[in-house]
């Protein structure tokens, strides 16, 4: 009964138990699809009446005032896409990149290179369009996208093992170095283009993922506030165990129902020891793997664990 999952359940233990890179993906396209559809709405009963109204309140601008009023703007754009090309390139990077990352320093690294290189990227972009003459004089711009903490996170990989090698179609086996540097030099390139905002949160992204490797191999690890935060929201996740104070007799029982009710607490014991064991195991092949790795039966267990209180 527990082999047909449908996709929602699917996608839950996909979730659940993949990397935090792949967590990051799951939160980027649930953010497009809830924004293209409202996008959609108004552009067909109201006729994009309310586009502009809604686009304030997730992009990230280069004006101080919009953003002391909006400051939720300033992590919201992260997670925002301009098309559905935009949106795919962005994830097979994050997915690409992520992964190697995930294998070569941990999982836990992801959310503090990806959070740190977004912010210096959007950081850069607001000095960039209020200090700097060519762009000041265009006036105010706007920005989303991943892109900058993506980029942290490629140039965290390349600074760990420039010279790792990813498959790509056409041109066989590359070094990561070669991806990264060329992607930074076509970014130098579009400094002067309409989409200089994003080149410089690119850049700026970039730096960071460089410079936080760099301190990690001295001994100085700047995600340390990230491993706090995420501490504290599994402290408050964790459900807290109630103290109940039960006062009863003991029962008179034979000797022989005694004997059956240990034997009973012991083969218990056994099943919930072995229930672990299967689990644990289970988990760690999620970890070296991947969810997709698990077989039907695997995926089944799981299923069954989690329905039980």
């Amino acid at each position: 009964m527990y082999n047909d999952f449908s996709i929602v359940q699917e996608l839950k233990y996909k979730y659940r138990y993949s990397g935090t890179h792949v967590k990051l993906i799951f939160i980027n396209v649930a953010v497009f699809v809830i924004l293209s559809s409202l996008l959609f709405v108004d552009n067909i009963f109201f006729k994009n009446a309310g586009r502009s109204f809604i686009l304030e309140q997730v992009m990230g601008s280069s004006n101080p005032h919009i953003l002391l009023y909006k400051p939720w703007t300033i992590i919201t754009n992260f997670f925002v896409h301009a098309g559905i090309m935009h949106l795919l390139f962005n994830m097979i990077f994050l997915y690409v990149f992520g992964d190697i990352v995930r294998s070569l320093i941990g999982d836990s690294k992801i959310i503090p290179i990806f959070f740190l290189s977004a912010l210096f990227g959007f950081l850069l972009f607001v000095l960039a369009y209020n200090f700097i003459p060519l762009y000041k004089t265009l006036g105010g711009a706007t920005i989303c996208g991943a892109s900058g903490g993506i980029m942290g996170i490629v140039f965290a990989a390349v600074t760990i093992s420039p010279n790792y090698q990813i498959r790509l179609i056409l041109l066989g086996n590359v070094k990561i170095k070669w991806i990264a540097l060329f992607y930074a030099f076509m970014d130098v390139m579009a400094l002067q283009g309409g989409n200089a905002g994003g080149s410089i949160a690119h850049l700026g992204g970039a730096l960071v993922g460089f410079a936080y490797i760099r301190q990690l191999q001295n001994g100085r690890d700047f995600g340390r506030p990230f491993y706090l935060i995420e501490d504290l929201i599994d402290y408050i996740k964790k459900p807290k165990q109630k103290i109940r104070i039960i006062y009863k007799q003991e029962e008179k029982v034979a000797a022989g129902t005694r004997q059956q009710n240990a034997n009973r607490d012991k083969n218990q014991s056994s099943y919930q020891s072995n229930k672990q064991e299967h689990l644990d195991e289970i988990l760690d092949k999620i970890n070296q793997s991947g969810y997709d790795s698990l077989t039907s039966e695997e995926k089944a267990f799981l299923f069954k664990i989690s329905q039980e209180d």
